[in-house]
């Protein structure tokens, strides 16, 4: 007769010693966690890494060691759970000791040193090494007991099949069992079930407007009397484009001498209440487009907006002060989601609504006399970019590019995220030369800039229409992707990027943890580093669409105008 197996008491599985296997495994992570990444971090973030480095070698050598034990077993010879010597123990102690110890007096120059390369103070001390390692011993205690908990639980489970039925059917139903729970959240997940958690989480922001932002009644303006768009359907970042809209006192206090020349910028937008399908809405910035007379303008930006609805107020006022008003800017909602959650959550809906404006304006610029209508830009920025990217893409990069070129009169995408498909093909198909400032046939159609100015790399004419794209070596959004779990990335080879520590390596999870809590820093760098572009703009637009007459001069001025301009919405 079997003996009845019992479950150990919950106490003793939470309180038993660790796995010295594990343990080391989980040094080792914890060890290559201190290293430098993309961007600096905070002490509570380098806490929070370092606890998940460990708890991830931490696992991996515990099941390689109870793997280990039962092959062992099933070739007739047994090791016990911990054959190891006390010193062992010890010497593992001593060791996480030693790594706490170069923590707190090592990290916070190694963090110090970074954030000078991204422009920030670099003034970490003791007292941030010493907070890491308090964050990480925290976070290291939490994970292990919801570790050991679902052990413990696993185990019960198991047990209590095993009064009912044989041992190996009881292990086969106690497996099956967590497969299914483990399915069951999958399935949530890619059902989209998170993603409602998410919009009944953020919804309610949508509803809001922002301190300030009132309906505007310039009839240019979508929201305004005039308009077929209802105000209150706008959502929250659609109230805060239009409401803000620039006005033609504020060009004039650019160009004193020229107000007779000035004329009130056109912006048209619709929000997800604004109509029911992304075709409809679509359909609707036609309607408003054609309603403000955007066919008489000089200029037609054509913005894929971010997550939210966003729509970046430096790039449109730069267009709009560049050419003194006589522009037509065009955007549409498709989430009220942060960008960072649609980017994992559903690009699929970023895409569908950057091709479903791009075709529906760009149809409708089609119609009108090809002599007579207003020259067309495609603009996205960060999550933006990816939805623009959508309406152009080929088989090569050659033929996304002849898509833009036979489309448009030029493209500016600013932040690229990694799964942009046209980005990839550049940076797949470019000459010899870094991951971080691709170049691909001398830049002869799209060219890669790190900054303003920067033309490094180029020697020949650049054709018009123009594809610009600007991305940092150290902003996250453009290297992050699933394989970093398992292989090396290029960003980590030399050259590395000007803002980068020489010193960074790519190490299996570690590197992939590290990448997550960049992008979670993506906006801390100063600008110019990381994922803030905020100094690229004017450069841009003065080289992929430059108003007659525009000069270098033009642009220093107009960089320096708007440091001074209170731009709502940034």
């Amino acid at each position: 007769m079997t003996p009845e197996r019992r479950t150990p008491k919950y106490l003793h599985v939470i309180l038993t010693r660790p796995s010295p296997a594990g343990t080391l495994l989980g040094l080792v992570f914890l060890w290559f966690s201190l290293g430098s990444s993309l961007l600096p971090r905070s002490a509570m973030m380098q806490g929070v890494l370092s606890a998940l480095s460990f708890a991830f070698g931490y696992a991996i050598g515990a099941l390689a060691w109870l793997l280990i034990r039962r092959v062992a077993g099933l070739f007739g010879g047994e090791i016990e759970t911990d054959p190891f010597p006390g010193w062992v123990h010890w010497t593992l102690l001593g060791l996480g000791v030693g790594i706490f110890a170069v923590t707190v007096v090592r990290w916070p120059v190694w963090q110090s040193e970074q954030q000078l390369l991204v422009g920030l103070d670099g003034d970490l001390g003791v007292v941030d090494g010493v907070k890491a390692v308090l964050w990480t011993l925290v976070v290291t205690a939490v994970l292990l007991f919801l570790g050991r908990s679902i052990r413990w639980v696993v185990w019960k489970l198991d047990v209590t099949n095993g009064r009912h039925m044989s041992v190996h059917v009881a292990r086969g139903v106690t497996i099956g069992i967590v497969l299914g729970i483990v399915g069951a959240l999958y399935w949530f997940i890619a059902s989209s079930g998170l993603t409602a958690f998410a919009n009944e989480r953020f919804g309610p922001g949508d509803e809001t407007t922002l301190e300030g932002i009132v309906r505007p009644e310039q009839p240019e303006v979508s929201g305004s009397p005039e308009s077929l768009v209802d105000w209150d359907d706008l959502g929250y970042q659609g109230r805060t484009f239009t409401g803000a809209a620039t006005t033609v006192e504020d060009i004039a206090a650019f160009y004193p001498e020229e107000r007779e020349a000035i004329k009130p910028p056109i912006r048209v937008y619709a929000g997800l209440k604004s109509a029911e399908s992304v075709e409809e809405r679509a359909q609707l910035v036609v309607d408003e487009l054609v309603r403000a007379n955007a066919q008489d303008r000089s200029l037609l930006m054509l913005v894929a907006s971010t997550g939210t609805g966003w729509v970046d107020p430096i790039s449109a006022a730069t267009v709009e002060y560049m050419y003194r008003g006589d522009t037509a800017i065009a955007a549409m909602q498709y989430s009220f989601l942060p960008s960072w959650i649609s980017f994992v959550l559903d690009t699929a809906t970023s895409t569908e609504a950057g091709v479903a404006i791009n075709n529906a304006v760009i149809d409708w610029w089609n119609t009108l006399p090809e002599n007579d209508r207003p020259t067309l830009i495609a603009f996205g920025e960060s999550l933006g970019t990816l939805g623009s990217e959508a309406a152009y893409v080929g088989a090569s990069l050659d033929a996304s590019l002849a898509n833009v070129q036979g489309r448009t009169d030029g493209a500016l995408w600013v932040g690229p995220t990694n799964a942009n498909a046209i980005h990839s093909q550049l940076v797949d198909e470019r000459d010899p030369s870094p991951v971080w400032r691709p170049v691909y046939h001398d830049g002869a159609i799209v060219r890669a800039r790190n900054g303003p100015g920067d033309a490094a790399g180029y020697e020949n004419a650049w054709e018009m229409p123009r594809v610009l794209y600007y991305h940092h070596p150290s902003d996250p959004v453009g290297y992050w992707n699933w394989e970093t779990l398992w292989k090396p990335q290029e960003w980590t080879d030399d050259p590395i990027g000007y803002d980068v520590p020489d010193s960074v390596r790519w190490v299996p999870f570690t590197t992939f943890t590290q990448v997550v809590v960049d992008l979670i820093n993506g906006f801390s760098a100063s600008v110019g580093h990381g994922h803030n572009y905020n100094d690229t703009f004017v450069d841009g637009w003065s080289v992929v669409a430059p108003r007659d007459g525009w000069t270098e001069a033009d642009t220093i001025r107009l960089q320096d105008h708007l440091l001074t301009v209170d731009l709502p919405g940034l």
